[in-house]
């Protein structure tokens, strides 16, 4: 019986045994079926090149155990290790080689967790031989020169009283933290946490992300440390509060040895056993920042952040934006006066939304008006007005307002370009508490 022939002719794609039988197809050159032998046995041969059966069936039964794979080898030819994609904060991550298993043996996560959790045990312990780029890593901003230059007094001071660089001070009363606990080497060694954890350490309850603490009082709410009013200040002013008693903030020099004159003069328990200590070690911290060429209560710095100063804040340190003077673009008033919206605010104070909505409800009605005013000041270039209404509603301390004021931070700290700021507040509202305990460190 004559069967028709194939459209396509010798060149047909089709392998189906029933097409093959329903259509003639014409053969082909002798050239040509020598090529097509070749295409077919060719990834036959390469199968040889492989990894056993077995040895896909070892590994796999070392992972299902729970066993660490092989040390990974690093892939020295990933195309996206020049990418500026592949960089976190300046950071460049190493890449490794992912072991070579089948798809079809199981579970995704039962073949690559382990190997991922080897990779982030192997950046991890990488960072913190590097203290510079494990602060940016995790605290998500850079330290001022003086940060280190504080650090090297303490080495030198310790080594005359056999004491740890970050406990110089503590017969004072005063102890180093913050991001001085990655320079003793306090996180090495110890559990890795999750992001947030690490950008709540040593975050005090009206601490805002402009505010990183780097000093505590022991036993008390006091603490010193670096103001930016952008994340990639270098150079930021030193302040501090007192938790116990509120949100306000002082500024009170431009580098961390005005910080600790500052304490010393105004916290620092004087008795007769320890007035001289006190007294020497001023000498000390004079000597040493002359040395270092650091002027002590200098306020030329504080003196030019004053006049770009766009408003008032609850935390008394003001708020700095870009801001166009001529033509008043970046910031406009709040609907309110401060009086007003600190009386509005005070109806939240204390007030769980869950059990009594209904009061929230009402108060919110009052502060509604406020909070549109500010969305479309922002819609006019005006984001300053957003951002300060965020960190007025973040100083009175009312928690169930913690939603609304993630909406308003996030929008003004987008707008002002500080992204870091972002998840600095996101991870502090997440897990906002009081008291004066705030060591990650504490539970390792």
């Amino acid at each position: 019986m004559d069967r028709p022939e194939c459209k396509y002719g010798a060149e047909c794609y089709q392998t189906n045994r029933v097409h093959k039988e329903k259509y003639a197809h014409p053969s082909k050159s002798t050239n040509d079926a020598s090529t097509m032998e070749a295409s077919i046995v060719q990834p036959t041969d390469s199968l040889v090149n492989k990894r056993t059966a077995e040895d896909i069936e070892r590994d796999l039964e070392d992972i299902k155990r729970c066993k660490r794979p092989p040390t990974p080898e690093p892939d020295m030819h990933n195309a996206e290790e020049e990418d500026a994609s592949s960089e976190y904060h300046g950071i460049s991550r190493q890449r490794y080689t992912l072991p070579k298993l089948p798809m079809s043996v199981g579970m995704m996560s039962d073949l690559y967790d382990p190997q991922i959790e080897y990779s982030k045990l192997a950046e991890y312990k990488e960072l913190c031989e590097d203290p510079r780029n494990f602060i940016k890593h995790k605290f998500l901003v850079e330290m001022a020169p003086c940060f280190d230059i504080l650090w090297k007094f303490c080495t030198e001071q310790c080594v005359q009283g056999n004491i740890k660089p970050e406990d110089v001070f503590l017969q004072f009363g005063l102890k180093l933290v913050g991001p001085y606990d990655v320079l003793a080497g306090k996180f090495k060694d110890v559990k890795i946490h999750e992001p947030g954890d690490y950008l709540r350490h040593w975050r005090f309850y009206y601490d805002p992300p402009e505010f990183q603490t780097v000093m505590v009082q022991k036993g008390t709410g006091v603490h010193y440390g670096y103001w930016r009013d952008s994340p990639d200040d270098v150079n930021g002013l030193v302040a501090f509060n007192d938790a116990k008693k509120g949100c306000e903030f002082k500024i009170v020099g431009e580098n961390i040895f005005d910080g600790l004159m500052h304490y010393l003069e105004h916290f620092a328990t004087v008795t007769p056993f320890n007035k001289n200590k006190i007294l020497e070690m001023k000498k000390h911290i004079n000597e040493w920042a002359l040395k270092q060429e650091l002027c002590l209560k200098a306020d030329i710095k504080q003196k030019a952040r004053s006049k770009l100063i766009v408003c008032k804040t609850f935390h008394k340190v003001g708020l700095v934006v870009p801001y166009d003077r001529k033509s008043n673009v970046g910031y406009r008033p709040l609907l309110e006066s401060d009086a007003n919206l600190r009386n509005i605010l005070s109806k939240f104070d204390r007030l769980n939304r869950s059990t009594n909505n209904n009061k929230y409800q009402e108060a919110m009605k009052e502060l509604q008006p406020v909070i549109t005013a500010a969305n479309l000041a922002v819609d006019e270039c005006d984001f300053g007005t957003i951002l300060e209404l965020a960190i007025d509603l973040f100083c009175s301390g009312a928690q169930c307002l913690s939603e609304v004021m993630k909406s308003l931070f996030f929008t003004g700290y987008s707008m002002a370009k500080r992204p870091q700021y972002i998840a600095i507040i996101k991870s502090h509202l997440d897990k906002r508490n009081e008291g004066i305990g705030f060591d990650l460190l504490a539970n390792n």
